[in-house]
């Protein structure tokens, strides 16, 4: 490993106190706080950390010589010099005494490391990261440290790499990297995430400051580090979790929607981080950001992804691309990718205008001539676009499943965020009388109640709009619900983002 970043967390904190060292060449950079908090409480063992880095990019020799350079642990690696500290430890290039051989080695403070809960986060990141042998993936070499040895100092061992984080990359440029680089270290991350999840390993704290950029058999390779707090299938790890139910660990900017809630994390999980970072990529900035920790999950939970922001005279981003990445910030974790591997093949398919001329399906009416600007359709009454809030919409809801059993409250609750507000009634003809122009027909797994329902709906309120929420959908089934009337159908499990577009296109298209 190279030179590093770190968040500190106050002293004498060990559910929150989580390790976020990324080791880099050069200059401390400065990543997102992680968040290790329960619920909405802020507290000292739980609450949001703050983000604290070296105060200069050289440390000084007095807190190199505090903090152990010239000694020699276990009688096996000579600390050189100071990369990186911070509230959990440091990290040090070292030298293997009897091999010469330059290592970099990550130490714990002791009174931090006298916490068993700290001791088994910097061990589990050791056991993960150990797992795994593969070129984008940072190797870990050894571990050592006993209590009544070296003032109780625990250690890890890893590769010495010299490169930067892409944080320190996309900060360090003025220009966002061109497509085909974008492509290169986005397929590297995928490999290496491929492999950790291969291993039974889920990062949970992926984002550009774990991943770093060094130079490899000549060329540039993207290696994904930092397993702190990295989930592990490992009988060997049989004790209570590190972080309890009723708490949320990661980087708001990176959290995936079932992370946010505290959910079971799966590599589903790290897929939607990995979307988090192609944003980055194409835009510079993740699709949240600029927002309290809080705002950021509630918005990773509830709010479609915003338009990518591509700087002017950059190239457009190729439509496959750019449903990869939608698909990967899919709320629900079952309209991701199955595998990281599969997001790797619709990767290399985006970057192939081959593949792209098959994919996507071609014009089906005839190019009008001219220019440009002379194709382009006219604003309405002649003004240029503005961003607006999007405008509040009451929908009607019609329940034939018990409310819970259908739609989940999740779902409800991203609709009212987007500013779609389900108001419940009880029949066809209370919703005649209500003046609702658009309707969701929460229906189970019976459709046939639901095309009875349509049907009423035809009678009583014949303008009215009805999209269609159903389990167990077959073909037959879904053009038996359009035959009765629905003018869009949704498959349970609904995620709020997907019906709030189902919804809005009723809505523009008027059927």
């Amino acid at each position: 490993m190279s030179a590093g970043d770190d968040t500190r967390r106050p002293r004498g904190a060990p559910d929150g106190a989580v390790d976020r060292t990324v080791l880099k060449g050069g200059a401390a950079s400065r990543p997102p706080g992680t968040v290790l908090a329960r619920g909405p409480e802020r507290s000292p063992a739980g609450g949001i950390a703050p983000v604290e880095t070296l105060p200069s990019d050289e440390p000084d020799e007095g807190a190199s010589r505090r903090v152990g350079v010239g000694r020699v642990l276990d009688g096996k690696y000579n600390l050189v010099r100071l990369l990186g500290a911070g509230g959990m430890g440091e990290v040090y290039e070292a030298e293997h005494v009897l091999l010469g051989v330059p290592v970099a080695v990550k130490t714990m403070h002791p009174h931090i490391a006298s916490y068993p809960e700290s001791r088994r986060r910097f061990l589990r990141e050791a056991r993960a990261a150990s797992r795994l042998v593969h070129r984008n993936v940072v190797r870990v070499l050894d571990l050592g440290g006993d209590d009544d040895e070296d003032d109780g100092v625990i250690y890890l061992v890893m590769e010495l790499l010299r490169g930067q984080s892409l944080a320190a990359r996309l900060r360090a440029s003025r220009e966002l990297p061109d497509l085909a680089e974008v492509a290169e270290i986005f397929a590297d991350i995928l490999d290496g995430v491929g492999a950790a999840h291969a291993c039974g390993i889920v990062h949970r704290d992926l984002k550009p400051e774990n991943v770093l950029l060094v130079e490899q058999d000549g060329r540039r390779v993207a290696k994904v580090v930092d397993f702190g707090l990295a989930h592990l299938d490992d009988p060997l790890d049989a004790g209570p979790t590190l972080t309890s139910q009723d708490m949320v660990a990661g980087t708001p900017e990176y959290m995936s929607p079932e992370q946010c809630r505290s959910l079971v994390v799966g590599p589903s999980s790290d897929l939607y981080a990995c979307g988090c970072i192609l944003t980055v990529l194409l835009q510079g900035k993740p699709p949240f950001s600029g927002l309290p920790a809080v705002e950021l999950m509630a918005m990773h939970m509830f709010s479609v992804p915003p338009p990518l922001v591509r700087p002017p005279g950059a190239p457009p981003v190729p439509p496959l691309l750019e449903r990869l990445r939608l698909d990967l910030l899919a709320k629900l974790p079952e309209r991701r990718p199955e595998s990281a591997a599969a997001a790797r093949a619709r990767l290399d398919e985006a970057m192939s205008r081959e593949a792209e001329s098959r994919r996507l399906p071609s014009r089906k009416a005839e190019v009008p001539l001219g220019e440009r600007g002379e194709r382009a359709p006219a604003w309405l009454d002649g003004e240029t676009a503005r961003h607006e809030p999007a405008r509040e919409h009451a929908v009607a809801l019609l329940r034939i499943v018990p409310a819970g059993q259908g739609l989940s409250e999740a779902c409800e609750i991203g609709l009212d965020a987007q500013r779609i507000h389900l108001a419940e009634v009880a029949d066809a003809a209370a919703l005649a009388e209500s003046g609702l122009g658009v309707a969701v027909v929460d229906a189970g797994a019976d459709v046939d109640a639901a095309c009875a329902l349509l049907e009423a709906l035809g009678r009583a309120a014949p303008g009215v709009r009805a999209v269609v929420c159903a389990a167990g959908l077959s073909s037959e089934r879904m053009n038996a619900l359009v035959a009765a009337g629905a003018a869009d159908v949704a498959r349970y499990p609904v995620a709020p983002d997907v019906l709030s577009r189902k919804i809005a296109r009723v809505v523009r298209r008027g059927r």
